[in-house]
């Protein structure tokens, strides 16, 4: 995908069907090191429920639930889907799921947290409300998101959308959200360099908008 009002996104099923994950820009084994932050501090229960959204090769969900929580790891491609449930088939507290978040047959208030690295970024401006809305309804009242995306300091040609903390904030507050934290960072992968990348901490605190 290109950064540009007319992009979309990639055809994700080819892609988990024909191409390596361990070969795709977002690959890492390890927990993102932003997200691990956030665990480390001690002020999440690991009696809450985690989703990961877009879990494509599903090692960031595998590596939420090494650290306690109850996972799902959700994806609109079938086949990444049939592939993490065939390589992490014996991983305990943890499921995977087809579905696509902007709209999704997820049930509402059904997560104490979720971790999106990646999904959000790729969907055009007219998608993103709905993406909001859609997050706030299956997240808890209280509950957490947290979301890398790329920022707008990265420069290359290629990739997903890029924001700005000022956009990310209108983008979300509109909607209720209640912004913990923004910070500068960058987006692991098999990229060289890595890409400059946004970690923003929401809780939503706010009663549901329905649709």
């Amino acid at each position: 995908m290109t950064n540009n009002d007319s992009g979309g996104f990639p055809d994700w099923e080819s892609l988990y069907n024909k191409q390596q994950v361990e070969s795709m820009p977002w690959y890492s084994e390890k927990l993102d090191p932003d997200l691990d932050e956030e665990i480390s501090n001690g002020k999440l229960s690991v009696k809450g429920r985690f989703l990961d959204l877009g879990t494509g090769p599903a090692t960031q969900a595998v590596q939420v639930a090494k650290r306690g929580f109850t996972v799902t790891g959700s994806d609109i491609s079938k086949s990444a889907i049939y592939r993490a449930m065939k390589v992490y088939a014996n991983e305990p507290n943890i499921i995977f799921i087809v579905d696509n978040i902007l709209d999704s047959r997820i049930k509402d208030d059904e997560y104490d947290y979720i971790f999106d690295r990646g999904c959000f970024h790729v969907f055009q401006p007219g998608d993103r409300p709905r993406y909001v809305r859609e997050i706030k309804r299956i997240l808890k009242k209280d509950g957490m998101l947290f979301l890398k995306c790329f920022s707008t300091e990265e420069k290359r040609d290629e990739g997903p959308y890029r924001f700005s903390k000022k956009q990310v904030s209108k983008i979300f507050e509109n909607e209720e959200f209640k912004i913990e934290r923004i910070k500068e960072t960058v987006y692991q992968g098999t990229l060289d360099p890595l890409p400059k990348a946004l970690f923003i901490v929401l809780t939503n605190h706010k009663s549901i908008t329905r649709l």
